[in-house]
């Protein structure tokens, strides 16, 4: 066996024997002195496939590997990275649609992370086997992977996102509140929807159309009855303020008389015998385009840049873990007669094992690539937008490898409605976040319809996943065709005004929620954050998956059932509740249906203005706010809308003049609504 190890600033890359990588992340370094022992690993082969292994330290935690349906410490269970269409998934289903082979440990306050770049079927053996060791089953005679210094979490994310690729910067519109169903159709309908929520004060920034707006469900085609005039449909959504995000999937219809189907021959996925792979999906007999093929991208991203030109301003790709449907109509064929329930067939929406690629002129077996096919279907998707000269790009896809960060947000696909999966729904959200995705969210109100006999369709239900998802990078609603409206005009009134106030008081926080995307796209930290990632020297956090952080400032804790809750506040920060501006710290009752909390020493922009707490330094839009000894100042003229201070003052200065200002509690609010260099809070 033979093994190299390159080194750059804290990042180790192994080879061992001669791997052929999923993706080509054009790391360099230089050799390194360093031998597997000084990371406590050891690499063995085991007839056809490699083991890393590693000791799993008794205090030891265990983060990442992308959608795991299981608390956020992954310790004593096996995983499997294999992406695939998860249907119904319910907690602790593994895998799902998400599968990112980066990990992170933690030992004694020291952060190390883990990336195997293969995209083949990997097993993560958490301490379930062996209680004392993290094995890790390649199934392959070759591997690159890498080892990430810490010490912190955040500097293992930076070093990550070094090698695999820096988030990219959505335009501020992808964080409002979006809406999507499965399906919006006919077009007017779709406007007189939109009229009816901004009648109500709903702003909604974009719609999301599912198969339905398709001819016959090909792909870049318009169905002619219910999108009868496209451009006149684009120009009324756009006229008022709305963009349109359209469904493509991987599937291209079989059909001789479908220009996209003959233009595409000779780049689709073929059989080991070398004949087209013929599947099934939504349009009948399918192709897929083989994305590994640098020819079939550069085909695909013209596709997109075309179907972009009419106006069109985010593509939404689904079903790209990749599904087909296949071997489950072939089972259904053959045994749906019987009187017999198939529990889950969720396997064989794979492709089938006879399946190949071509990778860098080399044929390739579908299983040893299988999770990049989403990465790479994105790369070229994102291609498509720089050819169409945008430089506002919106990419939402269901599936990823390590990397898909660059592209597109993801979110927890096919969720459901139930009590359950509150908090589980959050645990995905975090899990994603910390596996080097920033950009995710969930389908709030659940996809499932009513198919399930845990789906709750209470307006109750319904609020509480607006609320748990209040500061989600990605805040869409979304629903199976059997399923409730979502929106919430439909809701009784008392239920709708309650998550009317969620949707304004996140609009209040955009400025912030998008200082934090362009942090992500700088750094690669994620947007919202377990609060271990801010506090890995408090145990008290590593259990606790139901708050989040957003950003360094600010702490969310939702109520997932009933009226309070109690709230942990690591207790190395000073915080106070941003309702009421009382102190708080430790372990708290809540006070507010929505409790959230400011820590000591932030800055945070908010729509009406800014809200300052303590000594800080922020850079929001080009410009540099330090808050420090009562003096908040600003590098070049600042409009100030208002400032909220948690402290209650003498005088304060604007630009020199005293200005006055309310006092409610504990919170200062002064109003200025002009340029301002410096305030001074005396």
């Amino acid at each position: 066996m033979k093994i190299e190890i390159e080194e750059r600033d804290g990042i180790y890359k192994v080879i061992v024997n001669d791997p052929l990588t999923p993706v080509d992340f054009g790391f360099k370094g230089v050799k390194s002195s360093k031998s597997l022992s000084d990371f406590s690993l050891s690499v063995s082969e085991e007839g056809d496939y490699l083991l890393i292994e590693k000791p799993l330290g008794l205090r030891e935690h265990v983060f990442g590997l992308g959608e795991k349906a299981v608390e956020l410490d992954r310790r004593r269970k096996r995983y499997v990275m294999w992406n695939l269409d998860a249907g119904a998934y319910q907690k602790f289903q593994d895998p799902l649609y998400v599968n990112i082979p980066f990990m992170i440990t933690l030992l004694d306050g020291k952060a190390t992370g883990y990336f195997i770049n293969s995209a083949s079927k990997l097993i993560f053996d958490i301490g379930f086997e062996d209680y004392a060791k993290i094995k890790i089953k390649v199934p392959e005679n070759g591997v690159e992977f890498y080892v990430f210094e810490g010490p912190s979490i955040e500097e293992v994310i930076e070093r990550y996102v070094e090698v695999t690729g820096k988030p990219f910067l959505p335009p501020e519109w992808a964080f409002g509140y979006m809406i999507s169903r499965y399906s919006y159709y006919p077009q007017d309908k779709i406007v007189e929807l939109v009229d009816l929520l901004q009648k109500e004060g709903i702003k909604v920034t974009s719609v999301f159309l599912d198969i339905d707006y398709m001819d016959s469900f090909k792909l870049f085609t318009w169905h002619k009855d219910r999108f009868y005039d496209p451009k006149k449909f684009i120009n009324e959504l756009h006229s008022r303020g709305v963009k349109i995000i359209t469904i493509v999937d991987h599937s291209v219809r079989v059909d001789q008389n479908y220009e996209v189907f003959s233009s595409g021959l000779g780049k689709y996925c073929e059989t080991d015998k070398g004949d087209l792979f013929v599947g099934k999906l939504w349009a009948g007999n399918c192709v897929y385009p083989d994305f590994f093929r640098e020819e079939t991208r550069e085909w695909w991203s013209n596709l997109v840049s075309e179907w972009l030109s009419q106006g069109i301003d985010g593509i939404w790709l689904d079903m790209n873990e990749p599904t087909d449907f296949s071997r489950i109509h072939c089972i259904n064929e053959v045994l749906g007669n019987l009187p017999v329930n198939f529990k889950n067939l969720t396997e064989y929406s794979a492709f089938p094992d006879n399946v190949v690629h071509k990778l860098r002129d080399k044929i390739i077996p579908h299983p040893k690539v299988r999770n990049a096919y989403p990465y790479y279907e994105a790369e070229a998707t994102f291609k498509g937008f720089e050819k169409a000269g945008r430089k506002d790009v919106f990419i939402l896809s269901r599936s990823g490898y390590s990397g898909i960060q660059k592209y597109a947000f993801v979110w927890t696909g096919d969720s459901t409605s139930s009590w359950d999966q509150l908090k589980l729904q959050i645990q995905l959200v975090l899990g994603l976040s910390i596996s080097g995705i920033p950009y995710v969210g969930i389908d709030i109100g659940g996809f499932q319809g009513r198919n399930l006999k845990e789906i709750d369709n209470s307006p109750e239900m319904l609020l509480k996943q607006f609320q748990i998802s209040l500061f989600f990078p990605f805040f869409r609603t979304h629903k199976a065709t059997d399923g409730i409206d979502t929106e919430p005009v439909f809701l009784p009134s008392f239920y709708k005004e309650k998550v009317k106030e969620v949707i304004n008081l996140r609009y209040r926080f955009l400025p912030y929620l998008y200082m934090l995307a362009v942090e992500a796209h700088e750094k690669g930290h994620p947007i919202v954050r377990p609060l271990f990632y801010e506090f890995q020297h408090d145990e008290d956090t590593y259990r606790i998956d139901d708050e989040y952080m957003v950003g360094k400032s600010l702490l969310y804790a939702p109520i997932l059932q009933g009226e309070k809750r109690k709230v942990y506040l690591p207790r190395e920060a000073q915080w106070v509740d941003f309702w009421d501006g009382e102190e708080v710290r430790g372990w708290v009752d809540s006070r507010h249906e929505l409790p959230i909390y400011i820590r000591r020493g932030s800055i945070i922009p908010l729509s009406d203005g800014l809200l300052v707490y303590g000594d800080g330094r922020v850079v929001y839009n080009g410009v540099v706010i330090q808050s420090e000894s009562g003096k908040i100042t600003f590098s070049k003229s600042f409009y100030l809308g208002s400032l909220l201070l948690y402290s209650l003052p003498r005088k304060i200065f604007v630009d020199g003049k005293e200005i006055g200002y309310k006092i409610n509690g504990k919170i200062t609010t002064v109003d200025i609504g002009s340029e301002v260099k410096e305030v001074k809070v005396v």
